[in-house]
């Protein structure tokens, strides 16, 4: 027989040392699988641990919450209610609690929100957009809230509350047990060192400043269960202002000197349903995320964190929801008009427009001094002929397609403040010729440019957000407009930063951008003219007597249909003066994700994220 098939027949034996290598790997594979089904079995044990923790710790933040209102009494024995039934009525989580009964419900699962711009600064009373704002409202909480459906004040940090006949005096009952996000407890002194510390000159918060200035003092009880704001005179916003402070932990920014503070660009803490998980490290560029506050007192949301991602253009912006990348956005009008047109996009989302009385409006604001020296929009003729050239409706319908409502002041064309017997100046080519005509501008150069009394051109830059389609639009339509009447629109378009810097350090001639207003809004921080100093919103530097007079006299007056009357003074005087052109009121548009549930529409906009919740199976972003 050949050797070599004996050496082929001796490799081909299976032979006992193969036999237990292969027995021991069987023995090791089943090892292996049983290892795995114990490891499945012990995470969902853990899971189960964890949830019945965290509904244990719900329970028990619900009865110290009763407690400290005396709601329930505990007798030996007996389990007791979430809420008192004599409660329901002043329950601010009232709304939350009827979406944990809706099918579906459950807890976990992300919102991915996206910006429209980058924040500058996250620490509040420094910040000054309103995105910085969207994130705040998660973390600080208030003394009272309205309700977004009733616009009915309702407890909050504050359980009741009482105010002097004279209004002179508001007494807010401080609830108890409340902890911020760090554990530390928040009490009557925080109240008052929060007003202390914006009444503070050395730290660089004048708008916050304007708003308190009528507030003479904070001031707490012996026992510290109370706490007091005393007014020196009448005021429409007393309670408003009260009511609605964010409460700010001394603990955290008392340590900061104020220099410190002035230069920070991400300090948040307080005690809402949300925190950062470092209330210090936050930069600007790096990506915002809000965790669940597992120490809040009140009634804890559905989503475990709201991840806020910020987008330098609307293309980038729109794209990243189209693919998935967010779950909310507020686009612009021609995004919205697009969006709602694709078949796929709209069958995995849900949108919404719709008037609201807080959305704000759009606005070109002319600067009247520039380094210590009038400007040519001193001359309220010059304003108002700048006005006079604009075809606004034509914007709103080329710019908005429609989604908007053209505006003749700062208030809401649905609020009481709005006189609707004012009417915005209308489109005149004409009449505004003659007004520059008036104003001295009589003679054009050999490029066809208007030379103004001095002998310069007529030629001036508009500063605007940069990345913003909207925005860029607008100016290429108004650098048209304005070209028909022989004056050069030259583009400024900046990123934000740097777009806030030249807005508080008033170096500009003309700037765009939008204001927010609410229910019934006080304009004296744009408007009367004590604010244009340094870092004041009367960026602008206008200034009429008779209108800061019937601010004043508004201010203080407590009788709403007198007051309404001042303010329809100060609408009549600012349509007028033009030191603003007053473009439009926007409607509210939104796109989110389908798989959050209970998303409604309110009196003030889209309901509270803490209100949505995401059904289990279609969860998609979590943190293993």
């Amino acid at each position: 027989m050949p050797p070599v098939f004996e050496k082929t027949r001796m490799e081909n034996r299976f032979g006992l040392k193969d036999f237990f290598l292969f027995s021991f790997l069987i023995l090791l594979g089943i090892v292996i699988l049983l290892t795995m089904k114990q490891y499945d079995r012990q995470w969902e044990t853990i899971q189960s641990i964890s949830t019945k923790i965290d509904d244990q710790q719900r329970a028990i933040l619900t009865i110290q919450d009763a407690l400290s209102k005396g709601a329930i009494a505990l007798p030996s024995g007996t389990h007791p209610a979430t809420t008192a039934a004599s409660d329901l009525k002043n329950d601010p989580f009232q709304h939350l609690r009827d979406a944990e009964k809706m099918p579906g419900y459950a807890r976990g699962d992300w919102l991915v929100y996206g910006f429209g711009n980058q924040v500058a600064k996250l620490t509040p009373l420094l910040s000054t957009d309103l995105y910085a704002q969207r994130v705040q409202e998660h973390v600080l909480d208030s003394l009272v809230t309205r309700d977004k459906y009733t616009l009915e004040w309702k407890p909050q940090l504050a359980t009741a509350w009482t105010i002097s006949p004279d209004g002179l005096r508001i007494t807010f009952k401080m609830r108890q047990g409340v902890k911020f996000s760090d554990g530390e407890p928040l009490t009557a002194d925080d109240v008052v060192f929060t007003y202390k510390f914006i009444m503070n000159e050395k730290i660089a918060c004048p708008r916050d400043r304007s708003y308190l200035e009528r507030v003479k003092d904070v001031v707490k009880s012996e026992n510290g269960d109370e706490v007091t704001f005393i007014y020196g005179e009448p005021y429409f916003e007393s309670f408003l202002l009260a009511a609605g402070l964010g409460i700010m932990p001394r603990h955290f920014y008392g340590k900061f000197k104020p220099e410190e503070f002035n230069q920070s660009v991400g300090l948040l803490m307080g005690s809402g349903a949300y925190r950062m998980e470092n209330p210090e490290d936050w930069k600007p560029g790096k990506l915002i995320q809000l965790v669940r506050n597992e120490r809040y007192w009140g009634v804890l949301p559905a989503l475990e964190r709201l991840v806020f991602k910020e987008f330098s253009n609307e293309i980038a912006l729109q794209t990243a929801f189209s693919n998935g990348d967010i779950d909310l956005m507020e686009p612009q009008a021609s995004q919205y008009y697009d969006m709602i047109r694709q078949p796929p996009l709209v069958e995995r989302s849900q949108h919404f427009d719709f008037v609201n009385p807080e959305e704000g409006y759009r606005y070109v604001a002319w600067n009247e001094k520039k380094n210590g020296k009038p400007t040519r929009f001193a001359d309220k003729r010059v304003r108002q002929a700048m006005t006079m050239l604009v075809n606004r409706d034509r914007l709103i319908q080329e710019i908005m397609l429609g989604y908007a409502v053209a505006t003749s002041g700062p208030f809401s064309p649905v609020s009481k403040q709005s006189d609707p017997t004012v009417k915005a100046l209308p489109f005149d080519i004409g009449r505004a010729k003659k007004l520059l005509v008036d104003a001295g501008f009589t003679k054009m150069n050999d490029e066809g440019i208007l030379l103004g009394p001095d002998g310069t051109p007529f030629e001036f830059k508009l500063t605007y957000p940069s990345g913003v389609g909207n925005y860029e639009k607008m100016i290429i339509a108004l650098k048209d407009s304005y070209a028909k009447a022989g004056i050069k629109l030259d583009p400024d378009p900046l990123e934000w930063a740097s777009f806030t810097d030249r807005l508080n350090n008033k170096n500009f001639e003309a700037i765009t951008l939008g204001w927010g207003v609410k229910i019934e809004s006080d304009i004296y921080q744009e408007f009367h003219s004590s604010q244009m100093v340094e870092g004041g919103d009367d960026f602008m530097s206008y200034k009429n007597e008779e209108l800061d007079k019937a601010i004043d006299e508004a201010r203080r007056t407590v009788d709403e249909d007198k007051r309404m009357v001042l303010w329809h003074k100060a609408h009549q005087i600012l349509a007028e003066d033009q030191p603003y052109m007053f473009l439009w009121t926007r409607k509210g548009m939104w796109f989110a994700d389908k798989r959050f549930q209970n998303v409604k529409v309110t009196k003030l906009g889209l309901n509270d994220y803490e209100e949505w919740f995401v059904p289990k199976a279609q969860h998609k972003w979590t943190k293993k």
